[in-house]
């Protein structure tokens, strides 16, 4: 009896262990395809948001991205509003009694229409934009050296739409 048993233990014990000798290649599925990076025109954006990137205070260019409430790029932009604010340093009083403590002086360029444009406005990549001055020139308002602090407002205008207009705090001298 332990014979049979023993017999059919080993054989079902072969059977199991016995698998194919084929390899089994394992098979990767290809990555997916990049994001489609959605855009929508300037003109058809029903709303624009503005992130500021990156500024350059010796130069005063700025790099900033627009999108819209989808978070879709917004191409095309020409129309514009962006100022310069210099403010002093916090801390310190003016020297003229008259002075407000809150002073600034301002530069700003505007593009409303095609030709009578100050600055430029170039689009990098969907939605990436750079604006580029010819320089800041915050001695001629300014003499006695006093601004510490520059912050930049841009407005950007499509047919339906434009962004919120916000001084946004953009570096320290």
């Amino acid at each position: 009896m332990k014979s049979p048993l023993l017999i059919l233990t080993l054989g079902t014990l072969a059977l199991v262990g016995c698998g194919s000798d084929d390899k089994s290649e394992e098979i990767t599925p290809p990555p997916p395809p990049p994001p489609v990076e959605t855009s929508v025109s300037i003109n058809d954006a029903t709303q624009i948001n503005l992130t500021v990137e990156q500024f350059d205070p010796k130069t005063g260019t700025l790099n900033f991205s627009l999108t819209d409430a989808n978070k879709a790029s917004i191409t095309e932009a020409t129309s514009y509003d962006i100022y310069y604010f210099g403010f002093p340093d916090k801390s310190k009083s003016s020297s003229n009694a008259k002075a407000w403590k809150r002073w600034h002086v301002t530069q700003n360029y505007r593009c409303q229409s095609k030709g009578e444009c100050s600055g430029k406005l170039t689009e990098v990549k969907n939605g990436q934009y750079q604006f580029e001055i010819a320089g800041l020139d915050w001695q001629s308002k300014d003499p006695s050296g006093a601004v510490s602090q520059i912050k930049v407002a841009i407005q950007i205008y499509g047919t339906k739409a434009n962004n919120e207009l916000a001084l946004v705090p953009v570096a320290p001298l």
